[in-house]
């Protein structure tokens, strides 16, 4: 039983990773338009932090071991924040950026 147990906190703690790599997407991509170099260093640079954070995030939680319901649970986790709290975070980056560039002027 206390095997069921760890390998539900670890599907918790893995849905939380897919949430964390979904908030990296949304930060780096909320502006579409970019230049193709911008576009591309910005590319770079979440898909190194993202996959830092799923390594990191592997290491602390199960020491590495890779089972089917860690992948299941980090894609879970990621459609999860697409589908719920996605379209809140971007609205609250526009405004955010809104009142930053607003202070530009």
């Amino acid at each position: 039983m206390q095997d069921v147990f760890k390998q539900l906190s670890d599907f918790f703690y893995c849905s939380i990773i897919g949430m964390v790599v979904g908030l990296i997407y949304d930060t780096f991509f909320f502006k579409k338009i970019l230049k193709r170099r911008t576009r591309d260093l910005i590319f770079f640079i979440s898909s190194t932090l993202s996959t830092v954070i799923i390594i990191l995030g592997l290491y602390h939680i199960n020491y590495y071991t890779i089972r089917w319901y860690t992948f299941l649970a980090i894609c879970s986790g990621f459609w999860f924040y697409k589908s719920s709290i996605s379209f809140l975070y971007i609205r609250i980056l526009k405004k955010v950026n809104k009142i930053l560039s607003f202070n530009k002027r």
